[in-house]
């Protein structure tokens, strides 16, 4: 009785109940618990998902808004080699796919007149809405058809495209730009697989690469450059990358600083409505300009076209000069023009494979002057004639006229005792003689001879026959050539020379995707001014012959006019002997001239010249 009365007194109750109120307020406090941790995480997740769709929505416009620059050629293109460029180029990496064509996929449908995209002056109009996406459907695949059977990314020399017949040709855009179409059809069923797309205007080049398979695009890979030097297609100087798939954009890679952010349709939903519209303006801009560059390959014709300047023997632009261009065995006169006030002329005749032709310059009170050996060929660039300087007739002037031979390697050595024949006109290896001499032990011969243009031949044991053309006049009373030792049969020779010391020029053959690039067996420092490079070319590779002026690019003066002025020409010798020759154009600003490529062991004449200075290995290491 005694302890009943303490446990009242002091306030304790059952142990039992005790325990269930405990028990109570501990699952009310874990309800509430879990309650505002539930919340937290709705929270949180909101939160996370709105900031990584607006993060990606800042990435995908960043990256369109990029690629609209791109296309406008105001950005130029990156230096360094992606080792992963994301998985869109996961299918394009790989390189053997077979070589055959889908046959489920269908014709090309997307023909169209060249009125259609073209204003009255015959200019590609881009901005008018042709061609239009596929309908979108997210589970639509890029399929690579194309890309990896006729490319190489591991191997480029081997690629299958350097065997493809090509074309090049050239038009007006509307926005006051010219467009080079270099186009690659397959030799098997004549398909155009590829057309590389050069926009030229005031700022980089825009470069675009279409790829088509039975003529509908698959692929696209576009990029802005200052000089079109060989690269590296899977690296990131490929800046935007296009896959489609029944003409809807399925797949979109975008490049920056060596980081590929890539795109599929299947993601849309994720992207806000802005950058959805901002992704159909993409697809709809380049499906359009697929099909519209697709046509014009097609419609517009490839001719050659020929260019050149025209002095006095002053060195004094002559304009009205008339111009022609005759079949060389019919002499059946194919085009004709005037020259301008500065000496220029620019004429077009037709391709033909089979064909050389004689340009011919003449006026009252002027000398005739012809150049031989002109050619027209396919996949070829601008073909520069040899600067022609005419003679006054009713002067009849004869000068004292020193020519001085060289070794084309060792320029110290003099080639002694070799026979010289001179002929009239520039190029001229065949025809009458208008003087002969033989060197002497410095290796030279004097000529008293009227002013004009001629063509020296010289002959010697252990040489071929070597070539160069030798202009008389006031001003010019010397004129130094080059022999060529005999050349190895499996081997060719180009040399480089010119005549201006000490302006250093440099010559590079480069292979396809820039993976070799060779250089002259000796360096043009000094006194030199040949530079020659011997190679065993691989009629598989594809090779492109570039001049830099080396001293006015190390120099920063992009627009220099040393090299135009150095009278830098290039003779490419087999055992054959001269097979080709390139003069360096004329009134041209630059420090970069690409002189020819060889595709299949031909050589043909590219002839682009670029004013620009761009910090890679190619032009400012030795």
């Amino acid at each position: 009785m005694i302890m009943e009365n303490t446990n009242k007194e002091n306030g304790i109750t059952d142990p039992g109940k005790k325990r269930a109120k405990d028990q109570f307020y501990v699952v009310l406090m874990g309800l509430i618990g879990y309650g505002l941790i539930l919340i937290a995480i709705v929270i949180g997740t909101f939160f996370i998902v709105k900031n990584t769709f607006k993060k990606k929505d800042e990435e995908v416009a960043k990256a369109i808004e990029a690629v609209n620059i791109n296309s406008n050629g105001n950005e130029s293109a990156k230096d360094e080699i992606v080792s992963d460029i994301g998985e869109g180029e996961e299918a394009s990496s790989k390189n053997d796919v077979a070589a055959t064509n889908d046959p489920e996929n269908k014709k090309n449908e997307h023909g169209a007149d060249i009125s259609e995209y073209t204003d009255a002056e015959g200019n590609i109009d881009y901005s008018i809405m042709l061609f239009k996406p596929g309908q979108r459907d997210k589970e639509l695949k890029w399929k690579d058809s194309v890309f990896s059977r006729i490319e190489n990314v591991k191997a480029p020399e081997s690629a299958v495209v350097n065997q493809y017949v090509r074309q090049r040709k050239f038009c007006g855009l509307t926005e006051d730009k010219k467009l080079e179409l270099c186009i690659y059809s397959n030799p098997g069923d004549k398909n155009i697989e590829k057309i590389t797309a050069i926009e030229y205007g005031s700022g980089p080049m825009g470069i675009i690469d279409y790829y088509y398979d039975n003529g509908n695009i698959n692929y696209i890979a576009e990029r802005a450059a200052a000089i079109d030097e060989p690269i590296d297609i899977s690296s990131g100087k490929i800046t935007s990358r296009y896959y489609f798939d029944n003409d809807t954009l399925v797949k979109y890679s975008y490049c920056e600083d060596n980081k590929a952010t890539v795109f599929n349709v299947a993601s849309l939903d994720d992207y806000s409505e802005g950058t959805v519209d901002q992704y159909e303006y993409l697809e709809e801009k380049m499906v359009n300009k697929a099909y519209i560059t697709y046509n014009a390959a097609i419609a517009i014709e490839e001719v050659q076209v020929i260019d050149g300047y025209i002095f006095d023997e002053y060195e004094q632009p002559l304009t009205d000069i008339t111009v022609k261009i005759y079949d060389s065995v019919s002499m059946k006169e194919v085009a004709d023009t005037l020259s301008d006030g500065d000496g220029h002329y620019n004429l077009s005749v037709p391709v033909n494979e089979n064909e050389k032709y004689v340009l011919s310059a003449y006026k009252d009170s002027l000398d005739e002057v012809r150049v031989y050996d002109l050619t027209a060929e396919s996949g070829s660039g601008t073909l520069f004639v040899p600067t022609i300087r005419m003679t006054y007739s009713d002067d009849g002037a004869e000068y004292n006229v020193q020519i001085v031979v060289r070794d084309s390697i060792d320029n110290l050595l003099p080639i002694a005792d070799a026979s010289i024949r001179l002929r009239s006109g520039l190029n001229c290896e065949e025809g009458d003689v208008v003087a002969s001499s033989v060197l002497d032990a410095t290796g030279a011969a004097m000529f008293t001879i009227q002013s004009g243009n001629y063509t020296a031949e010289v002959s010697k044991g252990g040489y071929e026959n070597s070539f160069f053309n030798v202009y008389v006049t006031a001003n010019r009373l010397t004129t130094v050539g080059y022999a060529v030792k005999d050349v190895p049969d499996d081997e060719t020779q180009i040399i480089l020379a010119w005549d201006t010391t000490p302006l250093d020029l440099d010559a590079r053959l480069i292979t396809a995707g820039g993976v070799n690039v060779l250089r002259g067996q000796q360096d043009s420092v000094g006194s030199l001014t040949t530079e020659t490079i011997s190679v065993k070319l691989d009629d598989g590779n594809f090779y492109r012959y570039y001049v830099s002026d080396y001293s006015d690019f190390m120099g920063g003066d992009a627009n220099s006019a040393n090299m135009t002025l150095s009278g830098a020409r290039v003779y490419i010798y087999t055992n054959e002997g001269l097979i080709r020759s390139f003069s360096v154009p004329m009134g041209h600003l630059g420090v970069v001239w690409e002189a020819f490529d060889i595709r299949n062991g031909k050589i043909i004449p590219v002839n682009h010249y670029y004013n620009a200075i761009e910090t890679d290995s190619y032009w400012m290491i030795k």
